[in-house]
């Protein structure tokens, strides 16, 4: 019979709020996910367990199909050693499989750069030499203290040097990467561990390991070492959308135990609900505590980012209403949604949503159309000042050294328009009329009141892109808005003139803008939505545009409140009362019209 190989990968709760480092996204994921694939394909791993005392690190093991050792209290404490960890995750896996393992690979959750190769060759090691006790990853690079070093004895196996001042003065010095140890467990259980400092798994002067030497990185302790981990996995073919790692079963080895699949169509009889957008509950618990509080089974976002098509058809089955982000939430999905009933958008923004899919499957929508706004309307008076008074290249500036005093514009000089005064044009207007400056302002309905209020001219689009200094939209994404400023429009602007785009990415033809600002032909813009996001194009090279990533609700009060009113639909949809705020009926014609005018 084969001899059963077992990895073993754990995750703490670094604080009461929140796993932090184990859910730093990088290159789109969770880094926590890195370990659990290259376990998952590893060719002579059998199972991969996940052992952790945070909700948040089971929930994302789950999705990717791996199980999951919830550790009881006395093991979730600062103060326990990995040791302790390790020798129940091991009693658990024992009786799971009933029998014992015969090599224990164990990981870390924040140590993403193991690969599935890298566990093979350690298991190999193990295998080919019965007088080994373990195989530890080391490498090269001098990132710990000098007490760490180790060398390569005579026989190949690790060793604490003596006397050792500096590590820098052996040629062969190896530090400990905290990224891969395969030990055999039966002398787990006979005490070897107690021999070990905490944390340290393995003892060199009495225990014998090989080295397993690992020219990568290694585990991620503080934000600041993301980008070179980043890095290292886009040199390795990670993607945002793809990883090196085939998802089949192919040439696992003989015997190995097949992974369950990642989606979620299943649970209980309670009504269960999809949390898409991220971050949710972070700020205040509040909107999760709503749902807790009326028996509601939900589940946030597994991935810690946000979804594809993909991902989420394979999320949605087991789900009866979902609090979306602006993910795209398509008809290709809604065919897989058999239990959804309702969509609570947290933001007011509906062009992810396929309206009409929804409808035709009695799916109902919700939104949160006014809680955004002020956070929004501040975030545009932000970008017109930072433009206006060249703030972000100042900073950029004497950070690298350079002392110069930019000579910038007021807003009180200038005219501005806004195109779109609805719930955040409104609050747009009302702060500008406080800086002095002449408005224009163009929409479909025009608000006679707000405009006598505030003394704004009511003129057409073409007005405002020939007069106006600085152009802000707050319109929604529709196929009538669909690339509202383009080629045409921009060549209309003043050389002086600002753009500002705080609404949807769709709406400005960001290849076009760019030209217009490298030729100089506009004198700068601002965007908080782009049509892909993460957002990577040639605007980010230029001097003259300010870019932000999709944060203008992101105040603490308006996305407290747009989570607690979407939270709120839920619960009261599912309890049978009426919506407060549904999709209105006008968004439905409006879309439909714009479908048969193109």
């Amino acid at each position: 019979m084969k001899p059963r190989i077992v990895a073993l990968i754990c995750g703490r709760l670094d604080d009461d709020r929140f796993p932090g480092r184990n859910l730093f996204p990088l290159v789109g994921r969770p880094m926590m996910v890195y370990p659990i694939l290259a376990a998952q394909h590893a060719r002579l791993v059998d199972r991969v367990f996940v052992t952790t005392d945070a909700p948040a690190i089971a929930r994302v093991a789950r999705h990717w199909g791996t199980e999951v050792i919830e550790r009881p209290p006395a093991l979730a404490q600062p103060s326990v050693a990995l040791e302790q960890i390790l020798v129940h995750g091991y009693d658990v896996i024992t009786k799971t499989l009933g029998e014992e393992p015969k090599a224990l690979v164990v990981l870390l959750c924040n140590a993403p750069t193991v690969t599935g190769g890298l566990i093979d060759k350690g298991v190999e090691i193990l295998w080919q030499d019965e007088a080994l006790d373990a195989v530890m990853s080391v490498s090269r690079h001098n990132e710990y203290h000098p007490r760490y070093v180790l060398q390569v004895g005579d026989e190949g196996m690790l060793q604490s040097p003596a006397g050792i001042a500096e590590p820098s003065s052996f040629d062969d010095a190896y530090f400990p990467d905290a990224l891969l140890w395969v030990l055999r467990p039966r002398r787990l259980l006979n005490g070897l561990l107690q021999t070990v400092a905490p944390n340290c798994i393995v003892n060199c002067a009495t225990q014998r390991v090989h080295p397993l030497i690992h020219e990568g990185y290694g585990d991620v302790d503080y934000v600041w070492q993301i980008p070179a981990i980043e890095e290292w996995l886009r040199r390795q073919g990670f993607t945002q959308d793809a990883t090196p790692y085939d998802r089949t079963d192919a040439g696992r080895s003989e015997g190995a135990t097949a992974r369950p699949a990642p989606a979620v169509h299943s649970g209980p009889a309670r009504p269960r609900v999809l949390i898409t957008t991220i971050p949710f509950g972070e700020i205040d618990r509040r909107p999760l505590d709503l749902l807790e509080q009326a028996g509601l089974d939900y589940m946030v976002n597994p991935i810690g980012r946000k979804l594809n098509e993909q991902e989420l058809t394979d999320l949605i089955g087991g789900f009866d209403a979902m609090i979306a982000g602006t993910e795209p939430i398509t008809r290709k999905i809604l065919d897989q949604a058999g239990r959804l009933r309702l969509i609570a958008r947290v933001g007011i923004g509906l062009d992810s949503v396929d309206l009409e899919a929804a409808r035709q499957r009695g799916i109902e929508v919700a939104y949160t159309p006014d809680a955004p706004a002020p956070a929004v309307a501040e975030l545009v008076i932000g970008l017109m000042l930072s433009n206006l008074r060249r703030i972000p290249n100042a900073d950029r500036g004497l950070r690298n050294g350079v002392w110069h005093r930019f000579m910038g514009r007021r807003i009180a000089e200038l005219t501005i328009g806004v195109i779109g005064v609805g719930r955040v044009g409104k609050r747009v207007i009302q702060h500008l009329s406080g800086f002095g400056a002449r408005i224009l302002a163009n929409d479909l309905t025009p608000d006679l009141d707000c405009g006598d209020k505030y003394a704004v001219q009511w003129v057409e689009k073409e007005q405002i892109y020939r007069e106006a200094d600085i152009i802000t939209l707050h319109v929604p994404l529709t196929p009538m808005t669909e690339r509202l400023i383009g080629a045409p429009q921009l060549r209309m602007m003043k050389p002086e003139a600002v753009l500002i785009n705080t609404s949807r990415g769709n709406m400005v033809d960001e290849r076009d803008l760019a030209e217009a600002l490298h030729a100089n032909r506009l004198a700068g813009a601002a965007l908080d939505v782009f049509h892909q996001e993460p957002y990577s194009g040639p605007l980010a090279n230029l001097e003259n545009c300010v870019l932000t990533c999709h944060m203008g609700s992101m105040s603490q009060d308006c996305r407290l409140r747009m989570e607690f009113e979407a939270a709120d639909e839920v619960v009261r949809f599912l309890q049978g009362k009426p919506l407060r705020q549904p999709v209105p009926e006008y968004e439905y014609t409006m879309r439909a019209y714009g479908r048969t005018v193109r």
